[in-house]
């Protein structure tokens, strides 16, 4: 499950730079070589992108859309270096444009921490915190992420219920619904199979039987 990240990557086989993804997104890891990335935090992405960034989740769009200079001999030349002078590279890529201070990207990352240590759990309790109200935080999160309030609640919810499913011997489905503040069992097993593809048990039954081989 992708977290409302953006990130920018070369490699010999794909370079890119990777949207937030709403759902699921299976990897595979082939051959051998290196992917020399930067991660963005959420939000920051619109520092370069100065257009909403709607309507680019689940897409991964070419580098020079944003970095004209991100041609294949600049891939090809980054690649070429050792690890710590191609992040350097990459870096004065970034940097290059001078991206400016912008107080939002700040204020989205706030939020993203107070829905996770404070336990914000719906799109009201966000704008009480923040001072704002719930149509001024929709559209700052589509602008600036992509996707809206509601998903990203969701997802911390389901990022912490897979934790939860992890780190515990014999998980209390019932008590992890309710604490991630579910109305239901079922309401929560409907939107982990949704986004994981298959069900808390299922997942758990996964992970014990990884671990035991």
């Amino acid at each position: 499950m992708h977290r409302p990240y953006v990130d920018v990557y070369v490699s010999a086989h794909e370079s890119g730079i990777q949207c937030t993804f709403r759902d699921k997104r299976n990897y595979e890891a082939a051959d051998s070589g290196r992917i020399i990335g930067a991660r963005f935090k959420p939000g920051a992405f619109h520092t370069y992108w100065r257009k909403s960034l709607a309507g680019l989740h689940n897409k991964t769009i070419e580098l020079q859309q944003v970095f004209a200079e991100a041609d294949q001999a600049f891939i090809e030349h980054t690649l070429s270096l050792q690890d710590d002078a191609a992040v350097g590279a990459l870096a004065e890529l970034l940097q290059a444009q001078n991206p400016k201070y912008d107080p939002n990207i700040e204020l989205i990352n706030r939020i993203i921490t107070a829905i996770e240590t404070e336990r914000l759990q719906t799109v009201g309790e966000i704008a009480e915190w923040a001072g704002k109200s719930e149509r001024w935080l929709q559209q700052l999160f589509q602008t600036y992420i992509g996707i809206g309030t509601k998903w990203l609640l969701q997802r911390i919810k389901l990022l912490e219920a897979a934790k939860l499913i992890r780190d515990c011997d014999t998980p209390d489905w019932a008590d992890i619904a309710y604490d991630l503040g579910y109305s239901s069992q079922q309401h929560f097993i409907t939107d982990f199979k949704r986004v994981l593809g298959e069900t808390p048990v299922h997942y758990k039954k996964k992970l014990s039987s990884q671990a035991s081989e």
